[in-house]
């Protein structure tokens, strides 16, 4: 058989499959691609799909980011869902597994995937789950539970979240209450023990009074803080759902993302957190959750950091002055002697096409600060990197 008929073979059995096959050059582009990935993706031929850049292919620009990071990790993304483009500017929901390609020194010099159309079959999905959601509330009362059905449709996810947050205070505020009930009875007959005349169960009683005082305002004390980390949750879940411009609290924003982050008992307890927050701080505007995943990608980058060490330590400041909102944040990794990782670090996921130097490959951390810095640059705010070489990240913010 001829190179010819081994070249024809091959390309019939990739025109054959239903699923879309592409190869990403070292550029970004497209320069290998089956008949069904053009199909998928609504070109007629798929001479017309070849060549496109990959950034063209995506709704979010910055899920490219994403799938980097999952490259740059895991060395495959695995059934990685994405918003793409199709030729008519129609969206789509993709199923993409890739895997990276590389030379022989081993850089990544572009990737291999495989993809499928997954829209329809999440429409299925939904219209399967709607309508044994109506037969069940047919068999049962169809006005009201469909009423309710429709309710859970419609309603803002976030206002049920403040529900759900307030149905759990209301009962941490009455043990609250109760506690404080008891502490202030406790106090208040304190002096009944001077009546007794027997020093030794005088001191018992006293000691015991002093004990349950103790106790219970521990008790307050957990409740407070279970009611802080309830609402922050919920007021970061809630905010992040709004796709809006609004007015954003800075040290709310910090504080709803270490109350969110606190879920996790190894940042909890293992991280020691000192927060420092300029209450005169004014608001931003902007979209809540490009803020608050700059911060969060930023501070995972610092968990990673200091995850060898044995004390970890996480600071995070802000403060203002006449033109620029600042936060602030570091922590007590050790910086080398060398300046060059502030550059190493600063280098963007999407110049991994590009001609970079050989000091300049993919690391493990370069995807957090990329995706805080594009997200920040989305409203002209800068992100110093380690300034002085310190362990610092710093986010500067123009004042509206």
């Amino acid at each position: 058989m001829s190179d010819m008929d081994i070249q024809n073979r091959y390309e019939e059995l990739l025109n054959s499959l239903p699923d879309g096959i592409f190869i990403i050059d070292s550029h970004g582009r497209i320069e290998l691609a089956n008949k069904a990935a053009a199909a998928i993706l609504g070109y007629s031929d798929k001479k017309d799909f070849l060549g496109l850049s990959v950034s063209e292919l995506y709704a979010i620009p910055g899920d490219h980011d994403a799938l980097l990071s999952i490259l740059g990790h895991k060395g495959k993304a695995d059934k990685t869902i994405f918003d793409w483009k199709k030729k008519n500017g129609e969206t789509t929901l993709i199923e993409f597994t890739a895997s990276p390609i590389h030379d022989k020194k081993g850089h990544i010099k572009g990737i291999h995937g495989i993809f499928r159309d997954i829209s329809r079959k999440l429409e299925s999905q939904i219209a399967q789950q709607e309508t044994l959601a109506e037969t069940a509330a047919r068999s049962i009362d169809e006005d009201k539970l469909l009423e309710v059905i429709n309710f859970f449709r419609v309603v803002p996810m976030s206002l049920i979240l403040q529900g759900v947050a307030h149905n759990l205070n209301t009962p941490l505020g009455t043990i609250r209450g109760r506690a404080e009930l008891l502490q202030h009875h406790i106090k208040k007959n304190a002096n009944l023990a001077d009546a007794i005349s027997n020093e030794k169960a005088k001191a018992d009683i006293l000691e015991f009074h002093a004990k349950l005082d103790k106790s219970i305002g521990e008790i307050v004390t957990q409740v407070d803080k279970a009611s802080a980390l309830i609402k922050g949750f919920s007021d970061k879940v809630s905010s992040e759902m709004n796709p809006y411009q609004s007015e954003i609290d800075v040290n709310r924003l910090v504080e709803n993302e270490i109350s969110f982050l606190d879920s996790s008992l190894y940042f909890k307890h293992q991280i020691k957190k000192e927060i420092e927050l300029d209450r005169t701080v004014p608001p931003i505007l902007g979209i809540y959750r490009d803020f608050s995943q700059a911060i969060h990608n930023l501070i995972i980058e610092s968990m990673k950091a200091t995850g060898s060490l044995g004390e970890k330590v996480l600071r995070i400041k802000t403060s203002h002055d006449r033109n620029f909102i600042y936060i602030e944040l570091s922590d007590n990794r050790t910086m080398p002697a060398s300046t060059d990782l502030a550059y190493h670090l600063s280098i963007h996921t999407d110049t991994m096409y590009g001609s970079l130097p050989d000091e300049a490959q993919f690391s493990q951390y370069d995807i957090e600060i990329a995706n805080a810095s594009r997200l920040l640059s989305l409203y002209q705010a800068d992100l110093n990197l380690f300034p002085n070489n310190e362990p610092k990240f710093v986010i500067q913010i123009p004042k509206p």
